[in-house]
């Protein structure tokens, strides 16, 4: 049985009980006692006879989450980015458990600044940059939705870290790295550095997609673990020297144009590639040929080979649209972006003009 406990105020009651576990407090919202009364007899039935419903303001901030997450996923937001705002919001929920705050409506700016202070003991300054632009959105949500009447982290403002440093091998690197790897690992680095994909997009590569006769790979976004990070899909033209490899390799099993090598799990070599255990390997060949590497050291890491396509095709004189439209970027607003279309004909005449050779005076050794 739910026992009614009244707490006079000056401008109302309020009637404390315990609800879904949790001791609450709810005004009668009146200073008339007769009214009061009333409304109290009305709660304590309520609870008696489980009619009760807590009010959207009384939500907890697990529960919200979850209805957060659901919208984004409706919205039809990608796997990976529904992966990361679940880690960060319930690493919110977690910290704010512990301060014994499990109402939505219990988050302030100084809570807020609080979590932020015990992450910044554990992550890097652009790591909590981000997690903050996760978490405030997520709120501006809620009071959309009505289950906040503010936004606790309206006039909150996150500074931006500086942009770190990224660097670019040359191409002299980057013939150092393939003459130094195995031809399975050679050809893989090679459709990296050569094309600006990323590694995602590599492992979801399928057969079909590679387009030898019409001189295409086509990046196709598709749902969940294919999806790219645009979410668009693109086509990028074979340069003459990725080409030449691609023609010499023999058709792997399984529907992916690359599989990784066979194993215990996958006998058959007919399993996708695992892009972690890929950078682990270019990171040992980049080491082995006395290249700087890991990500936190500003060194190289197989996202280099993106950086890498990039620089080399700015430094070969290929206009920054053209390249934006090779690897799928959509940083630039401008009305030139808008409105550039790149024809078949020019994108293919385009990746003729980039050289990957070394002048005859370097060389890889």
């Amino acid at each position: 049985m739910s026992q009614l406990k009244g707490v006079a105020k000056k401008d109302s009651s309020l009637q404390s009980f315990f609800y879904d576990g949790e001791h609450r407090r709810k005004s009668l919202k009146t200073c008339n006692k007769k009214i009061a009364i009333y409304r109290a007899t009305k709660l304590g039935n309520e609870l008696l006879e489980g009619t009760y419903q807590k009010s959207d303001f009384d939500i907890r901030l697990e529960d919200s989450i979850e209805r957060y997450l659901e919208s984004l996923t409706t919205d039809g937001r990608a796997r990976k980015t529904l992966v990361r705002y679940r880690g960060v919001l319930t690493k919110l929920r977690v910290f704010t458990e512990k301060k014994k705050k499990r109402l939505l409506r219990q988050i302030s700016a100084t809570l807020f600044d609080q979590f932020r202070a015990e992450r910044s003991l554990k992550v890097s300054a652009r790591t909590l940059y981000h997690e903050g632009t996760i978490c405030k959105p997520f709120l501006y949500w809620c009071v959309s939705r009505g289950l906040l009447k503010l936004n606790p982290l309206e006039k909150v403002k996150l500074n931006k870290p500086k942009p770190r440093l990224q660097p670019s091998p040359t191409l002299q690197d980057v013939q150092k790295i393939l003459k130094d790897s195995t031809a399975g690992q050679s050809i893989l680095y090679t459709t990296l550095a050569y094309t600006g994909m990323r590694s995602g997009e590599l492992r979801t590569l399928r057969k079909e997609y590679v387009d030898l006769k019409q001189n295409w790979i086509h990046v196709v976004s598709r749902e969940d673990a294919e999806r790219t990070k645009t979410g668009e899909s693109r086509k990028i033209p074979i340069h003459p020297e990725l080409r030449k490899l691609l023609e010499k390799r023999s058709a792997a099993p399984g529907p992916w144009y690359f599989t990784a090598e066979p194993s215990n799990k996958y006998p058959a070599g007919d399993h996708w590639i695992n892009p972690k255990k890929l950078n682990e390997r270019f990171l040992g060949v980049a080491k082995r040929v006395g290249l700087h590497t890991g990500r936190d050291a500003l060194g190289y890491t197989l996202h280099s080979l993106q950086h890498f396509f990039e620089t080399h095709c700015v430094n070969q004189g290929i206009p920054q649209c053209v390249i934006d439209a090779w690897m799928g970027h959509q940083s630039d607003r401008s009305m030139a972006a808008v409105y550039y279309h790149l024809s078949d004909e020019d994108s293919q005449a385009f990746m003729q003009q980039v050289d990957f050779t070394l002048p005859s005076t370097e060389s890889a050794d």
